[in-house]
């Protein structure tokens, strides 16, 4: 006997809690997954008019992506599985990134196929980020990690939804190029998220065989996921179908509030700052709400909150839309992120572990975001079919009353 004592071994897989870094690097990566999304509606009536795109034809462009968040996000497993997670979200910042600045193209063609690029990328990428957190970080902390992160997509809308018109009008006055330079933070995403992800590395060997470092928020996910999708689950369809629906409001708010008011005859400056108000107060839900969750325990009240919120919201703008316009898109702002951040918590609250929480993100990105990428082209339909935005707003409004039953329904401690 020396007298030391012995070292405190790790049993494999088990990881040191996520620390600032990590939580930074989520928050830079969640940024650059909205402004592929949030930078076309201030400029889509340049783009309608330069492009000739019907109502449908346009809701059908920020449908897009939202179509590749269902089509994509099931992949993300598998590919975390098989290359190691860190490898598969730096591959997505740089294809949302080359789809991104692709849009500098212009041409209907080549900005539907540019977006549907940088979709995969997105899809990707955000499908990957609640299993990061159920790895890394401890149960009592997840609702506000989620939180921190789902702030960085707010802020991502944000800036995108402000800045993108002076872009223009800085660049020429060419929508086209307002939109590819949202590739550059991307760049700056991949740069941190490929730092710590090797200062976080363990050095064990990649899922290959190759030799290199599987390296940080990855390396649990470094094996083949377990079983499929769990479609058998009566829980995952009531998180599936509140993800999805909540989904299906924030785009069709997104895509066509400034719109709405550009056609009650607000310039697009103005119409862009409305936007930017809506995605501010997102911030404020998306960080606050989930910290109260984590204090209280029950997710539902504040779920109720953020739906009901948004829910009224709608209807104000399908009967009354130029009564209180900026309190209007405030409080939708502030229901539609708070509802999204409590979807992404559900996500994680819902799954045994973190290869369970990949499969039911897959689940209901796959089905949530199919079902949210009507949204925007049902509200175009609708306007065609109308010669205005009442019917689809009325019609959003019920759809917000079917979600805030969904939201609340599921209880804390059940697991997919």
């Amino acid at each position: 006997m020396t007298g030391r004592r012995p070292h405190a071994v790790r049993p494999p897989g088990r990881r040191q809690p996520g620390g600032g870094a990590l939580v930074a690097a989520l928050v830079l990566v969640a940024l650059n997954l909205r402004p592929a999304i949030a930078s076309v509606p201030p400029v889509l009536p340049d783009i309608q008019r330069d492009l000739g795109l019907s109502g449908t034809g346009a809701g059908a462009l920020t449908a897009l992506p939202v179509l590749c968040l269902g089509l994509f996000a099931p992949a993300a497993a598998w590919l975390a599985g098989r290359f190691g997670v860190d490898r598969v979200v730096a591959w997505a910042l740089i294809v949302l990134g080359a789809g991104t600045l692709a849009r500098a193209v212009g041409g209907a063609a080549g900005l539907f196929a540019a977006t549907f690029v940088a979709g995969i990328g997105l899809a990707v990428g955000g499908a990957l980020l609640p299993g990061i957190v159920k790895a890394n970080f401890p149960a009592d902390r997840a609702a506000t990690v989620t939180g921190l992160y789902t702030t960085g997509l707010a802020g991502g809308a944000l800036l995108a939804a402000a800045l993108t018109v002076p872009l223009r009008n800085l660049l020429g006055g060419s929508w086209a190029p307002a939109l590819a330079v949202w590739a550059l933070p991307a760049v700056a995403a991949l740069a941190v998220w490929r730092r710590v992800a090797v200062l976080a590395g363990s050095g064990s060997r990649s899922p290959s065989g190759s030799g290199s470092p599987s390296a940080g928020p990855a390396a649990e996910g470094a094996s083949p996921p377990r079983g499929g999708l769990p479609w058998r689950s009566g829980l995952a369809w009531r998180v599936t179908l509140y993800t999805g629906l909540q989904s299906l409001l924030f785009y069709a708010a997104l895509t066509w509030l400034s719109p709405l008011y550009q056609a009650h005859g607000w310039s697009g400056e103005r119409a862009g700052l409305l936007l930017a108000v809506f995605s501010l107060t997102q911030l404020v839900a998306t960080f606050g709400l989930p910290a109260l969750a984590d204090r209280t325990g029950d997710r539902r009240p504040w779920t109720a909150l953020a739906v009901g919120a948004c829910t009224a919201g709608m209807l104000a703008l399908a009967v009354a839309p130029l009564a209180a316009p900026w309190l209007v898109a405030a409080v939708i702002g502030f229901g539609t992120g708070g509802q999204f951040a409590m979807a992404l918590t559900l996500l994680v609250d819902a799954a045994a572990d973190a290869a369970a929480s990949r499969r039911l993100t897959g689940m209901a990105f796959l089905v949530g975001y199919l079902l949210a990428a009507a949204g925007p082209a049902a509200v175009g339909v609708l306007y065609d079919a109308t010669g205005g935005f009442t019917a689809a707003f009325l019609a959003l409004t019920v759809i917000g009353v079917v979600t805030l039953a969904l939201g609340v329904s599921v209880r804390r401690g059940a697991v997919v």
